[in-house]
């Protein structure tokens, strides 16, 4: 049974030449490779882009996610190290490239899901740009790119729900699975969702057989991890303490306030400030309102109606989990990865209002979001960071084999760690870097010597027994470890997360005086015997 799609096929003689997914794909390359040229140099995160090269980098090398270091499921790193071999580059600017060759795979999804909606090119561009500017960070865009391709998945599944779409839609819930269990989890329970209400409201045929091969599809897109728990030595017990972890911690992130526009402290904050904390809070409120307005409506509508909305139905669907996403840290990152179907959902609805004659009101959502858009997440990219920054203007320095424009205090924390390593630690001794700066070890090119790259979640007893063994094993004689607050919550400091490892140090190692470190650093060198 085919279904019409949202716009009338009227071919023009440019797209009788070249296929939508080239010309989608061309302007996605447009936009991507402008933003990479703009900012790939500037900016540095310790933490969560360390966490990313760190795990790609060791991946590379031979080294196995989740087994050999605390990671991410396997598909990310698998991507990265693909293309460092191609390259014969494992540097941090290669990484960056790599994510974004992904991200022009979520990009040209969204850009096709676009075209379903408008024909003009102006159009499509703002379209373009608006999804672009809310892929960030860009150690994250793996996020941004499954969720808009997911968006395009369903939308082609809504449009034409036969058999081998929905055996197609669970082999990428499967490979979404692959490169990371989240989106496996929301892509999974989203195209559940979407199927059953494809029988509902579209077609109530061969329901069984729907579900049937999409579940066939799913095993065969994660079919890579399932290789990998059966054959990799070690891998099995990995994979199922990262899950038991997971349930332990009774969360799968750091909750963070929801910001709301009543708790921004306006007298405090400067103008653009105000206006980016403004947006952010709007986008916080949007999510809800717009994914539970949007299914309500959908519930309502008759079949005719919803084949000439597809997009907006795919678009509520992803937008009905992802909204998790973005509220498990409440957070300008968190929001950016968990925003894009509502994106989609909302330019959506644009567009309809000004099929509907409804020009004005579509005009005034669409400077809306233009303006959130540029407000919110144009406020905290690292180009404008820099521009934001005149008073102490970033620095260049060399990371590995690459030149990047970073902070001041970040250039100078990285030079001195670089200068204690290179003055007092052995070749055939390890250093720890906690509790979690792990951007640190592939610029030193060191192997950490424990498992964890984040000492940031409680641990049992159990495991800071092993932590503490295996720092033994590894000969390692020198840490530098930070006294940090995360989120300012005094618990989650070191001595309060890794009670066990923190008298052990108190312990077995001595402070090494030293003017190179910040004050709430210390750097510690294990006792002789």
């Amino acid at each position: 049974m085919r279904l019409t799609s949202s716009l009338p096929r009227r071919k023009s003689p440019i797209s009788a030449v070249i296929p939508p997914w080239l010309s989608m794909g061309l302007l996605a390359t447009m936009l991507i490779g402008l933003l990479f040229v703009i900012q790939s140099r500037v900016g540095l995160d310790l933490a969560d882009e360390g966490f990313l090269w760190y795990g790609t980098w060791r991946t590379y090398l031979g080294e196995v996610p989740l087994r050999d270091f605390q990671g991410y499921d396997p598909g990310r790193y698998v991507w990265g190290a693909f293309w460092f071999q191609l390259w014969g580059n494992d540097g941090l600017l290669a990484l960056r490239a790599s994510n974004a060759l992904f991200q022009l795979l979520g990009l040209t999804c969204g850009l096709l899901t676009m075209r379903r909606l408008t024909r003009s090119p102006w159009l499509l561009l703002g379209s373009g740009v608006i999804l672009l500017l809310w892929m960030y960070p860009r150690h994250k865009l793996f996020e941004s790119s499954i969720a808009l391709a997911a968006v395009y998945v369903a939308v082609l599944l809504v449009e034409t729900p036969s058999l081998r779409r929905h055996f197609a839609a669970g082999v990428f819930v499967g490979v979404a699975g692959f490169m990371g269990r989240q989106h496996g989890f929301y892509t999974a329970v989203s195209f559940f969702l979407l199927i059953g209400f494809i029988w509902l409201k579209l077609d109530r045929s061969q329901w069984l057989k729907r579900y049937g091969l999409w579940g066939l599809g799913v095993f065969i897109g994660y079919s890579p991890m399932v290789w990998m728990l059966a054959t990799i030595a070690g891998f099995w017990d990995a994979f199922i303490e990262s899950v038991l972890f997971l349930i332990r911690l009774n969360n799968t992130n750091l909750p963070l306030p929801i910001p709301t526009v009543w708790s921004i402290p306006f007298d405090q904050l400067g103008g653009w400030t105000v206006s980016h904390a403004v947006s952010i809070a709007l986008g916080f409120a949007l999510l809800p309102m717009f994914t539970g307005a949007s299914l309500v409506y959908l519930l309502w509508q008759t079949p005719a109606k919803l084949r000439q909305q597809t997009v907006l139905v795919g678009a509520t669907f992803l937008s009905l989990t992802y909204i998790h996403y973005a509220f498990s840290r409440a957070d300008v990152p968190h929001l950016a990865q968990g925003i894009d179907p509502m994106l989609v959902g909302l330019l959506a609805v644009m567009t309809y209002m000004v099929r509907a004659g409804l020009r004005i009101w579509g005009g005034i959502m669409a400077l809306g979001l233009t303006l959130m858009t540029v407000l919110g997440i144009g406020y905290p990219m690292p180009i404008v960071t820099q521009w934001r920054s005149p008073t102490t203007p970033y620095v260049e320095m060399a990371i590995g084999r690459d030149r990047l424009w970073v902070y001041p205090t970040i250039a100078n924390f990285i030079q001195n760690i670089e200068t204690i390593h290179d003055q007092r630690v052995k070749p055939d001794e390890s250093i720890l870097l906690a509790p979690h700066i792990p951007m640190l070890y592939p610029i030193l090119e060191r192997r950490s010597p424990i498992w964890d790259l984040y000492l940031l979640f409680p641990e049992t007893p159990a495991r800071e027994q092993e932590i503490i063994s295996e720092l033994q094993q590894t000969q390692t004689n020198w840490v530098i470890l930070g006294d940090i607050a995360l989120d300012g919550r005094d618990e989650l400091r070191f001595k309060n997360t890794h009670p066990l490892t923190w008298q052990s140090f108190s312990d077995t190692f001595e402070a090494v005086p030293t003017d190179r470190l910040p004050e709430n650093y210390q750097f510690l060198h294990r006792k002789p015997g």
